[in-house]
């Protein structure tokens, strides 16, 4: 039984993402496990970024110290996934005890979005927090309205990789109604990011055997308690000479998402997902 079916594209709690997580390492068996958390500098992930604390690495990541167990960490503007992170990461958890066993890297990427009540609905990225509303995914909802800057840029050109003008079906409320401009984006920015870290492990040798678990995944930020949404799961076989990869979940083009809720839950499918689930 895939134990991703019931969470990609359905809007979940935090620990019940994790709680899946958790259990399809402790199945798999590995001598060593590590982890990478990629995730937005705004101090609206705090939830997301304590729960991965919480729920995942103080239960299964091995002590850096007497008490202290922590994931690696890139914490930055948008989310974005730097090159060379993992290959950081997984030199840190290749320990003596790993070699002659399989190590398993998690790598997970959160973008994330505030969720705000419309008389007729939900409009997505805004979040109220200090006494007014400010944008959120402040650095997406930047790019989207065309700011420069380093990290922008950056996302700018993530989102025009491969031939394809993603900004331009965010921009046309034909295609992408604009109450839901910035879930989508960073839906988009999950996965695109995603595939740029898949890349990067290509690329990389391993000190250990190793198998990588990768995530992207957008946290809804609301005054309430936050919801993760998983927007898919790679998966890559570094144990041998040649690399083996997997995917399963939602593609990178945000005019195909298509979004229903049911009982108040959000849930987002499109063709791709119909395709390889």
């Amino acid at each position: 039984m895939d134990p991703w079916a019931a969470l990609i594209g359905v809007e979940s709690d935090l620990s019940e993402v994790l709680g899946t997580v958790r259990q399809v390492v402790q199945q798999s068996r590995a001598r060593v496990v590590g982890a990478c958390q990629v995730a937005c500098s705004d101090e609206a992930e705090w939830e997301c970024t304590t729960a991965f604390q919480r729920w995942f690495a103080e239960r299964l990541l091995p002590a850096l110290k007497p008490g202290c167990h922590a994931p690696f960490r890139s914490i930055n503007l948008g989310g974005r996934y730097e090159w060379g992170a993992v290959g950081a990461a997984e030199a840190h958890f290749a320990s003596p005890e790993s070699r002659g066993g399989i190590k398993l890297l998690v790598l997970k990427i959160n973008a994330h979005v505030g969720v705000g009540p419309r008389e007729d609905g939900v409009e997505y990225g805004r979040l109220e927090r200090y006494g007014s509303e400010s944008p959120c995914c402040g650095a997406l909802c930047a790019m989207l309205a065309g700011q420069r800057l380093p990290a922008l840029d950056e996302i700018r050109q993530t989102f025009q990789s491969s031939g394809r003008d993603r900004l331009a079906a965010l921009a046309d409320p034909r295609a992408v109604a604009p109450r839901n401009r910035a879930l989508l984006a960073a839906m988009t920015e999950a996965r695109l990011q995603s595939e740029r870290a898949v890349q990067d492990i290509l690329e990389h040798q391993p000190a250990t055997p190793t198998r990588y678990l990768v995530l992207p995944c957008v946290s809804l930020n609301r005054p309430g308690p936050e919801t993760e949404l998983l927007v898919g799961v790679h998966e890559v076989d570094a144990t041998g000479q040649a690399r083996v990869t997997g995917y399963r979940g939602l593609g990178d083009d945000p005019g195909r998402y298509r979004l229903r809720y049911d009982l108040g839950r959000l849930r987002v499918t499109d063709d791709h997902w119909a395709e390889t689930g």
